[in-house]
């Protein structure tokens, strides 16, 4: 009897129990397989973050959030699931997007301050943090170092480089403008705008420019950082799949290991020579002058040298891709509204006289140009990324809604000030939204505009510290352009220029434009 059922069983638990490698791997597979449902479903229906809407598949895979993220289309995803969900998405498994008012004070100026989603951090190439990736006390440290650089009494003290370097740019346009070919099939001014915005941001930081205005200098590491914010958005995608994330960090350090240490080299070197005009009794006011005399190897307060490095890097790359992408928009809505330009360009002929009139100061009450800038950051905010906090494990209340401990949430800037729900026709440019009440262009229409949306910058005291800078650098450069020049917009400019690859910045494109010196035919 014990024979037959011995001969029975055999073949039941050979089917069981895998006899070979293959039958062991598949086996595995098939145990994954249904840990994988079993925490998916979970996920989809009874994790914490379950109440909150959002695609059915983002609830259990991080699989859509990291595709948007490779295509560079993630501010687009994050547009269409706020105007389908709603104001709070659940973007992926633990993680959710808002576009709240009330959630910018709740999230960004909370005591003590909510730490930064590490995963969406690109570590910095030498190790050092800069502004940008430090959190805690060392984030305190930095910013109370660099905190007299962009205060308003040392942007009055910096303005006369910004105004050199606008003036050299208005020549250079000069220059070009009066070759036929330029003439009649236009000039990339977008390029333009890149050249000035890395002249001003590099003296600023280093003491001397890059020469783009003089040279056309495009500066190598500057044209490098587009390829390696490409990397760095699909290295923190696949920061969450193992081990995609080590095969890919090792085949990104090693296809750019020679690149990143040319870079790193250029950026000790420029900050050795501004330190060396230090010592050698040079006076200016750029950047550096409050930090110079803070550099300390102790941590305990100050900067070290190799933090200088990379928060002198994170400057110049931050200081001269903002103010040329709210350019290079601001240029192409305004050539796309001729009563907008119209507008701007009777604000400033009616302002100014001459040219030299012109400044970072007298710019400064001008109220449709002002209204222009911010019109142009809402609607194609340069960064226009969300910004990730992690929730502490006691969870907490965002704008009224409770929020579940150990949660990611940021706010999704462009979603947030280009959302039907807080303002009226928010993909319209219409900078009379911005204007005060009492101006004569203002539209009363604009009274449902929820401003409480609107923070470019951020908040806090993990803010934007180069956004007063960038703006007035911004400004100046507009009003002096469309004071000088009158411009039509070329037809080799791309009709669907908005629509925009983003890897932390908008990649630049070209805005063709013919200009025609004031005064000339």
């Amino acid at each position: 009897m014990d024979d037959l059922w011995e001969l029975k069983a055999a073949p039941l638990m050979a089917v069981l129990l895998p006899s070979g490698k293959g039958d062991m791997l598949f086996l595995g597979l098939c145990v994954l397989s249904f840990c994988y449902l079993i925490s998916s479903i979970y996920s989809a229906y009874f994790h914490p973050l379950a109440k909150f809407p959002g695609p059915r598949l983002a609830s259990f895979s991080r699989l859509p959030f990291a595709i948007t993220a490779i295509r560079g289309k993630t501010y687009k995803w994050l547009d269409e699931l706020h105007a389908q969900y709603g104001p709070v998405v659940r973007i992926a498994p633990g993680e959710l997007t808002t576009i709240s008012p009330g959630a910018w004070k709740d999230i960004y100026l909370k005591r003590p301050q909510l730490p930064k989603d590490p995963h969406s951090q690109t570590p910095p190439m030498n190790g050092a943090d800069s502004l940008f990736t430090a959190d805690g006390r060392t984030h305190t440290r930095m910013r109370r170092t660099f905190s007299n650089a962009f205060s308003d009494k040392a942007l009055r003290e910096q303005s006369q480089i910004i105004e050199y370097y606008v003036d050299l740019l208005i020549q250079r346009l000069r220059r070009d403008t009066r070759d036929p070919a330029s003439r009649e099939e236009g000039i990339d001014l977008a390029k333009y705008y890149g050249y000035a915005a890395l002249d001003i941001v590099a003296d600023l930081t280093y003491g001397e420019s890059f020469h783009g205005l003089k040279d056309n200098n495009e500066h190598d590491w500057i044209l490098g950082f587009f390829l390696g914010a490409k990397f760095g958005a699909i290295r923190n995608s696949l920061s969450y799949f193992y081990p995609l994330d080590r095969l890919f960090g090792l085949l990104f350090l090693r296809l750019t290991a020679k690149n990143r240490s040319r870079n790193w080299n250029h950026t000790s070197e420029c900050v050795t020579k501004r330190l060396a005009a230090d010592s050698a009794g040079i006076e200016r006011s750029d950047f550096m002058t409050p930090v110079i005399g803070n550099i300390n190897e102790g941590r305990e307060k100050g900067i070290t040298r190799n933090e200088l490095n990379t928060n002198s890097l994170a400057i110049v790359i931050a200081g001269s891709q903002l103010p040329t992408v709210a350019l290079a928009t601001a240029t192409y809505l305004l050539l796309k509204e001729p009563e907008k330009y119209r507008r701007l360009q009777q604000e400033l002929r009616s302002s100014f006289t001459d040219e030299r009139e012109i400044s970072v100061a007298s710019t400064r009450p001008l109220s449709y140009l002002a209204a222009v800038i911010d019109e142009t950051i809402r609607i194609h905010h340069p960064t226009p990324i969300h910004l990730p906090r992690i929730i502490g494990p006691e969870g907490q209340r965002i704008d009224g809604q409770w929020i579940p401990g150990n949660t990611i949430i940021g706010m999704a800037l462009q979603a947030a000030q280009t959302s039907s729900a807080y303002w009226e026709a928010p993909l319209s440019f219409c900078p009379e939204r911005f204007l005060p009440p009492d101006h004569k262009w203002y539209e009363s229409r604009f009274e449902r505009d929820n401003k409480e949306t609107f923070h470019p910058f951020s908040m806090g005291n993990r803010n934007c510290l180069g956004g007063k800078v960038s703006l007035s650098e911004a400004k100046l450069i507009l009003a002096r352009v469309l004071f000088s020049f009158d411009l039509d917009i070329s037809s080799q400019t791309d009709k669907d220029w908005l629509d925009q690859k983003a890897y932390l910045v908008f990649e630049p494109q070209p805005v063709y434009v013919r200009l025609r010196e004031r005064g000339t035919e």
